[in-house]
């Protein structure tokens, strides 16, 4: 009677600590979920604004993709050099901001958006030299916009610990002036690679230049396709979403751990200079009133 008696009393008190253990399993459980879901931060859709200094850190090569030859007048050579760029205000009565990047929706981190690049504004912090078959040289500041043609695209992974991925592809459009006539020209890489050069009131019709198919990226750069266009009417074709794929090449700016923070008033702030760059291309951009704050302490 006796082991009778204690093999039925102890299977029940067995029982009950294996439910006793499951149940506390369950609320610890239940606890590190909630602790987790407390990191978790709500981001807003919204704009991104930056300031580009000119430290040089920001830059453009186009040995990625080369000018033609001949885009900048019959006998120019092809130009691959490196630009270095600075900001320009988009609207310098609100701000010193030249560069913004749209965050399309909004974000529980960890998770993703997807980003539309809606405003760039950079200048040549000096003029480029363009050189001349058989001799000569000229001087040419560079503007460098949005493409007119096709946006600029990409996604951004923010995750709960302070630092967030991005990637943007960036269609450029370059506008080329001659410093010692004002002679502008135009190159949109969004355009199917086209590349609209605007010419003075007194020249003629020049040719349109139609290089061949574009070598493999083993054999050399493919320079971008160029039309040329009579006073300021373009007489280049349409553009259509087959020929978009070919062309010139987009920059890919990609950043790795860079860090955020809460504003003071919430929000989503970036709160040190960001980098994004690839091989070829460069833009390291500041956080909107780093231009004040400088000048505030140079004074």
């Amino acid at each position: 009677m006796k082991e009778i008696t204690r093999r039925l009393y102890t299977r029940p008190v067995m029982l009950g600590i294996v439910f006793l253990a499951g149940v506390g399993l369950v609320f610890a459980l239940f606890i590190t979920s909630k602790s987790n879901a407390a990191q978790s931060t709500f981001i807003q859709h919204g704009d991104d604004e930056f300031e580009t200094t000119a430290n040089g850190e920001t830059y453009h090569n186009f040995a990625a993709s080369p000018v033609p030859a001949n885009f900048f007048g019959p006998g120019s050579n092809q130009y691959t050099g490196v630009v270095p760029v600075e900001g320009v205000p988009i609207n310098l009565a609100v701000s010193d901001v030249d560069t913004v990047i749209h965050r399309n929706q909004d974000v529980w981190t960890p998770g993703t958006t997807t980003l539309t690049m809606t405003g760039l504004n950079l200048k040549s912090i000096n003029p480029i030299t363009v050189t001349y078959t058989g001799g000569g040289s000229e001087a040419w500041n560079v503007r460098v916009n949005l493409s007119d043609t096709k946006a600029s695209t990409g996604s951004m992974t923010i995750g709960s610990g302070g630092t967030f991925d991005s990637s943007l592809k960036v269609w450029p459009k370059f506008t080329f002036t001659r410093v010692s006539d004002g002679l502008t020209k135009v190159l949109d890489t969004g355009g199917s690679g086209l590349t609209a050069s605007s010419m003075t009131q007194e020249q003629s019709l020049v040719t349109v230049i139609e290089p061949g198919p574009a070598p493999t990226a083993t054999v050399a750069p493919a320079p971008c396709r160029a039309t040329a266009i009579n006073d300021t009417t373009i007489t280049s074709k349409s553009f259509t979403s087959a020929a978009a794929t070919t062309g010139c090449a987009p920059v890919n700016l990609t950043s790795t751990g860079s860090p955020w923070g809460i504003c003071n008033g919430g929000g989503f702030c970036i709160p040190r200079p960001i980098t994004e760059q690839e091989l070829l291309a460069s833009h390291n951009a500041s956080p909107k009133g780093t231009k004040k704050q400088q000048q505030a302490a140079a004074e």
